[in-house]
């Protein structure tokens, strides 16, 4: 694999020698790199520096990595987390993505994953999307999910520029992962997108997932809106294929 832009990146892991391997993987793949080896300093220093991905392990002592997870993406909506788990179980993986985790990677990976993992991260980061061609609205890409101009669907406004979304001009805290996904919704308004083509959206083509990874994203995000509107019910789903924002 090619170098690529580094970013910084907090390591939050409690075996010494996976951690220790970690670092030095990362930093030659050009990322400046903190590591701590559990889940109270994770918080204390993910809340006190700047950064732009975490990854993060499950299972830490002093406080555990779900809680880690709630802690950090209540005060930091915006920055991705990559879960490390050593549990093989789908429902621990839904849970994680539940608590806010972006993206999973079960133990034991290979470096040529993690480092993967880590890249589509960086490029949903660090690359500004590309508004959509004129005429028939095609399947969507990662680079069109949410263009570079404030998007505005009936009560809902995107500004892709603020990293902001807004229901009836209240503010709705949201991940990029769920913010990728409302965005291809709200701009292929009346038209169904498969899970397949939302997943990308959100995670990259690296990620391996599930149907029911889309699923939990799209029940975060309603649960969101409908915290500031209780009768809101644009995202319609469509059984067996995926999901369409109302026209």
């Amino acid at each position: 694999m090619t170098q690529c832009r580094g970013v910084r990146i907090l390591v939050v892991e409690d075996e010494a020698s996976l951690r220790e391997g970690i670092v030095d993987l990362l930093s030659g793949d050009g990322h400046t790199v903190t590591a701590v080896g559990d889940g109270v300093a994770g918080v204390e220093t993910g809340l006190r520096e700047t950064f732009e991905l975490v990854v993060l392990d499950l299972m830490l002592p002093r406080l555990d990595g779900m809680e880690v997870c709630r802690r950090l993406r209540a005060a930091r909506p915006g920055m991705p987390i990559l879960m490390l788990t050593a549990r093989g179980s789908e429902d621990d993986k839904v849970r994680g993505l539940g608590e806010g985790a972006d993206d999973y990677v079960t133990k034991p990976f290979s470096t040529r994953e993690l480092v993967a993992r880590i890249r589509a991260v960086e490029r949903r980061v660090t690359t500004a999307p590309a508004a959509p061609p004129a005429g028939p609205a095609p399947a969507p890409t990662l680079a069109g999910a949410v263009g570079g101009d404030v998007l505005e669907v009936g009560r809902l406004r995107l500004d892709p520029g603020r990293f902001e979304a807004k229901w009836q001009g209240k503010p709705i805290t949201l991940t990029r992962s769920e913010f990728q996904i409302l965005g291809a919704l709200a701009r292929h308004r009346g038209t169904v997108l498969a899970r397949e083509q939302l997943l990308d959206l959100a995670r990259g083509d690296d990620a391996v997932v599930t149907d029911r990874t889309v699923d939990t994203f799209v029940k975060r995000l309603r649960k969101k809106i409908r915290d500031v509107d209780a009768d809101f019910d644009e995202i319609e789903t469509v059984f067996g294929v995926g999901y369409r924002y109302r026209d």
